[in-house]
């Protein structure tokens, strides 16, 4: 009897540990520093449905992200409102408006929120029908019963800007014009023309909204000593004056509902208002006197140094002014690589941020020393036939080798004349091939209003992330296969000017190079696919793009005599595409994207596998590597790559001499990476953390850079061998042991010599499905509602009764094995006893 009860508890033990293991990894989101208010909304909210009974709405507004805030998305969402009636952008009824202002919650008026649509300054039209008064301080000092305005008070110069008019204000009182700083860059408003703020019909809704420093807009002036605030605003029913109500009783008169609307007094009576701390920026490296020590190279690290570790070094007495220069990599290795034959000067970079070794050998000994885990991104903003976000995007190797050789052919005129291409697809959207890996999305396809979205917004320049991305197009058989000149099955070939492009490269290229014909095209006599080419000039500004839904593209152009196209210039897009009918991709880094809130497109592995870019798929991904022995750096190997790892990933080193540096300069960078292997791995949105879309370094990356501080910190020259650990298991510490069904598909657990049994494939589902070991975070605009409530409180709940089991399986195997070590050591405490 009692050996069945102890099978049976085993077999419980079991069961449950398995569960805790297959809980994904999306249940454990952290909260973070999410803000939500709830209240209920005035009697008038929800009034002209029928006047003798309004509805009462007890409304609810949350911001997943409110302090340690740098130029970033985050997401806004609220319940218990009006739904938006349709009406397309600046017309529907019922909208959210939200919004940056200056100055704290008591400070706020009207005057200090950024009211960035196409001008800067509300129009109140039909103020008159308001009960409520008008501040003369806000709306000026006879304002029309039709022209009322509430001009934009700028921070910076304390000047009152309207680019709608003056009506109301005394001549000289108000700049007729918009302020400097106003442009598609800077307008944030969650209104029109951007983006407007729809509740669905179960009074539901959220939007991105893109958080501006002084920096990005000086009017507003937010950093981390100046106060500012986010504003939402849920437009209801006007509180008209009796004379009027006739007026308010019209249910359809959207006028007196829209986006324009927030101004009124009563509809800013019902705003909800948010207090924002933003982190410090790099600027205060500009008070620190102390000498610089710094690094050049890798954009990947981009929102780790310059947002993070950099302003966090410059504060902090017990380290040092740090210096990060975001270059090409390339140009940085070539830059890096020259100054090693030179004597090195204190105050000087003297080392490099990279993703590859540099070629050769270097004149000095130089050890390379893991800083961080990420990977290249393809993101995108898109929205579908309804107008609504889309949220997964599904994209192979070939579709990516259409995309960056030039193989569409435009929705320019002249696009069906272009000889190598003129049977190929307008764009992405309309390739075959992106339909059937998407199938979801024909509908949403074929919207007008997404000018410049033919081609990804790229980055010129050599860079790791780019060849990250092609190393993954020249790893798959069918993409090679296309490029040199099979078909894809659909009708679309390669452009005649890339037949046999031979990725994997660091440096896209624009080759094509047909001219305009249509001589009633914006672009005539333009390259035409250069014109339509999204190219940003580094990665972050790509990020930005997408995250601002502008592209690139030069669809216009300025001509000196319009009769000689020599002498005219392409022009960028002047607009964002509009607010639910976007659509644009962006070659971008973890990093940025996250930031910024966007989504990323899963990308096909092995299996028929589409694999987006997460903490758990990056984390696998460093099984899939193949070790340098004599640099020490991981690089992807993709026929070990398990099918559930993302094929993207990339890991950021720091070279550094190890020979000829002064001690001041030598201690410096050996603090870099004693706090790169420690303290800087601390995931989450303060300065000096991790920010989200980086990888925390697995427990042999982190003793590959603590070895690396030693020998920079001695100078003699030493560059101490990889650790075992990259070699038996390069994600040891944040997945579960190879040994337990934490390996890739393909290989064993690491990077086995030659001749080690592989370790049999986990099944999809199995242990490898387990999240890594790091803390996942949630306060930027990528935190979305389509996680699973149930399992947010599931996951500890099985991985209590998982730890539970494990003590129960524990005594079950002690009870049963009367020479058990702990068995032996209970009789002698009792027989002492």
């Amino acid at each position: 009897m009692t050996s069945r009860i102890i099978r049976a508890w085993l077999a419980l033990t079991g069961v449950v540990s398995l569960l805790a293991l297959l809980v994904p990894m999306t249940a454990s989101a952290d909260p973070g520093s999410a803000v939500v208010q709830s209240r209920q909304l005035d009697e008038k909210y929800d009034s002209v449905k029928d006047p003798a009974h309004p509805v009462i709405h007890k409304a609810t507004v949350s911001v997943s992200q409110t302090t340690g805030l740098v130029h970033q998305k985050v997401k806004v969402s609220w319940s218990g409102l009006i739904p938006t009636t349709a009406g397309g952008p600046g017309g529907s009824a019922y909208p959210v408006v939200v919004m940056q202002c200056w100055g704290t919650e008591t400070e706020i008026t009207q005057q200090t929120c950024w009211s960035a649509g196409s001008n800067v300054g509300t129009k109140l039209d039909y103020s008159a029908y308001d009960s409520r008064p008008l501040d003369k301080k806000i709306f000026g000092e006879n304002p029309d019963a039709d022209t009322t305005y509430a001009p934009f008070k700028a921070k910076d110069d304390g000047l009152l800007y309207n680019g709608e008019g003056t009506g109301g204000w005394p001549p000289g009182t108000v700049v007729p014009h918009n302020p400097p700083a106003l442009s598609p860059a800077t307008q944030n408003a969650v209104m029109p023309v951007a983006y407007q703020g729809f509740t669905n019909p179960d009074g539901t809704g959220e939007t991105d909204f893109e958080m501006l420093t002084g920096f990005e807009l000086p009017h507003l002036g937010c950093g981390s000593t100046a106060a500012c605030t986010l504003v939402v605003v849920p437009i209801g029913d006007p509180t008209c004056v009796p004379d009027f109500s006739w007026v308010c009783e019209i249910a359809d008169a959207n006028i007196l509902r829209d986006s324009h609307t927030w101004v009124s007094p009563t509809n800013w009576s019902r705003r909800f208002a948010f207090p924002l701390s933003f982190r410090e920026s790099p600027a205060t490296c500009q008070f620190d006197n102390r000498q610089e020590t710094g690094f050049a190279g890798s954009y990947y690290l981009y929102q780790v140094l310059n947002n993070s570790w950099r302003p966090k070094f410059c504060k902090d007495q017990k380290l040092f002014r740090l210096g990060y220069t975001a270059l090409s990599d390339g140009d940085a290795r070539n830059q890096f690589s020259a100054s090693l034959v030179g004597p090195w000067q204190d105050g000087s970079t003297n080392a490099l941020l990279t993703s590859r070794p540099l070629t050769g050998d270097p004149p000095k000994p130089v050890v390379y020393a893991p800083v961080a885990v990420t990977g290249v991104a393809v993101s995108f903003v898109l929205d579908d036939e309804n107008g609504k976000e889309v949220t997964k995007v599904n994209l192979n190797a070939r579709l990516l080798a259409k995309m960056i050789t030039q193989s569409y052919r435009t929705m320019g005129a002249a696009g069906t004349s272009n000889p190598g291409i003129r049977g190929n697809p307008d764009w992405w959207g309309e390739d075959r091939e992106f339909l059937a890996l998407n199938p979801g999305l024909a509908g949403a396809m074929f919207r007008v209003g997404r000018e410049g979205a033919n081609y990804p917004v790229i980055s010129l320049g050599d860079l790791d992330a780019i060849y990250a991305l092609t190393s993954y197009i020249a790893a798959d058989k069918d993409a090679v296969a296309w490029l040199n000149g099979a078909d894809d099955g659909y009708g679309t070939v390669v452009n005649p000017k890339f037949h046999q492009y031979p990725v994997p490269v660091g440096q896209l290229e624009l080759r094509d190079d047909f001219k305009d014909n249509n001589r009633n095209s914006p672009v005539f006599g333009q390259i035409l696919l250069s014109a339509y080419a999204n190219v940003a000039d580094n990665p972050y500004n790509a990020a930005v793009a997408d995250a601002q839904a502008w592209p690139y593209a030069g669809l216009r152009q300025s001509c000196v005599d319009p009769s000689k196209p020599e002498t005219c210039t392409l022009k960028r897009v002047d607009t964002r595409q509009n607010g639910g009918q976007r659509a644009l991709l962006a070659i971008t880094t973890m990093g940025d994207s996250r930031v910024f809130g966007l989504r990323q497109a899963a990308l096909a592995t092995s299996g028929g596998k589409f694999v987006a870019p997460d903490d758990y798929s990056i984390a696998l991904a460093l099984r899939g590597t193949k070790l340098d022995q004599k640099t020490g750096i991981l690089g992807t190997d993709f026929p070990k790559l398990h099918p559930l790892a993302y094929p993207g990933m990339s890991i950021v080193y720091a070279a550094v001499p190890t020979i000829g540096l002064s001690p001041a300069t030598a201690g410096d960078y050996a603090k870099f990476l004693d706090y790169a292997a420690g303290p800087g791995q601390v995931q989450g949105t303060e300065l000096g953390q991790l920010p989200d879309g980086y990888v925390p370094l697995s427990d042999p990356l982190r003793e590959q850079t603590s070895n690396a501080a030693r020998a920079v910190r001695d100078q003699k020259g030493e560059i101490p061998a990889p650790p075992p650990g990259l070699a038996t298991d390069p994600a040891a510490g944040l997945l579960p042991p190879a040994s337990d069904g934490g390996t890739n598909g393909n290989a064993a657990g690491g990077n086995q010599p030659p001749g080690a049994a592989p370790a049999a494939a986990p099944p999809p589902g199995s242990a490898t499905s387990a999240a890594p070991n790091v803390q996942k975070l949630a306060t930027s605009a990528a935190t979305r509602t389509d996680t699973s409530d149930w399992a947010k409180w599931a996951l500890p709940g099985v991985l209590g009764l998982g730890v539970l089991a494990g003590l129960v399986a524990l005594g079950a195997t002690v009870w049963t094995q009367p020479q058990h070590a702990i068995r032996r050591a209970l009789r002698a405490v009792f027989r002492r006893s």
